[in-house]
């Protein structure tokens, strides 16, 4: 192992995790091979905090962002820049799901759903015109198709929940193969948006008011109505039931 990369180890105290500097060390001598070529001039300095960090994160070992940054003399942004370039090179880019997503920007449920409906149908159409060998080779859940699904489902709805560019950076992509997966989804996905357009953005968000109003209707239709001879008669609450099938949205294709 390399003394700067021990040194780096020892001052972001981590010396004592088991398996940490082995670890280190083999990402160390990946990324040296793999991004020798880098244009990102960041990564020559923080090489060996990225080395540190990878094998923090196998190991589910709490790693120190803000010291990493200080030691390697860069900013934020440009650490996290070599990171994600750091990790697309190695192939440990993460995973992302709707779940995390969902988890993260807490969305309305609506959100996730559609973006499953639009998931759905991008495989089913897009991989019908593939040989079948080439569809079963496809990584239908990469990541980019994931958040891009997530992104255009917003953008429909007029949901702001995160911005474009820190979907882009979940996804751990270049801004050209996101743009290039979401103009994807939207060919072969296009069904099930249109359906987000007919349902119409008032579905995620019904007004107080309105609300009451429609359950004092329900009340009204549901409570007996007393004749002047004494006796009673149900109406029949077909009105609310009419009310509450408007409310629900169509089912996409």
């Amino acid at each position: 192992m390399s003394a700067i990369l021990a040194e780096c180890i020892s001052k972001l105290q981590l010396e004592n995790v088991p398996s940490l500097a082995p670890k280190a060390a083999q990402y160390f001598d990946q990324i040296g091979q793999r991004l020798s070529r880098s244009k990102t001039t960041a990564l020559a300095l923080c090489r060996q905090s990225i080395a540190v960090q990878l094998a923090c994160e196998s190991l589910s070992v709490p790693f120190n962002e803000a010291a990493a940054c200080s030691l390697s003399s860069v900013s934020l942004s440009d650490f996290r820049v070599c990171v994600k370039e750091a990790r697309t090179s190695l192939g440990l880019a993460k995973h992302i799901t709707l779940e995390e997503l969902d988890v993260q920007y807490g969305p309305p449920p609506e959100i996730i759903e559609y973006s499953r409906r639009l998931l759905d149908e991008f495989r089913h159409t897009l991989g019908a015109t593939m040989p079948a060998a080439v569809s079963r080779s496809m990584n239908w859940d990469d990541s980019v198709y994931i958040v891009g699904a997530f992104f255009l489902v917003c953008k429909h709805f007029k949901k702001r929940v995160v911005t474009k560019a820190a979907l882009i950076e979940a996804a751990s992509v270049k801004p050209a193969i996101f743009n290039s997966a979401v103009s994807k989804l939207e060919q072969f996905g296009g069904k099930t948006l249109k359906a987000i357009g007919t349902a119409g953005i008032g579905m995620l968000k019904t007004p107080r008011k309105r609300v009451r109003e429609q359950l004092a209707e329900e009340d009204a239709e549901n409570t007996p109505e007393v004749s002047t001879r004494g006796h009673t008669r149900s109406r029949t609450p077909a009105a609310s039931s009419h009310m509450i099938s408007s409310l629900i949205p169509d089912e996409a294709c």
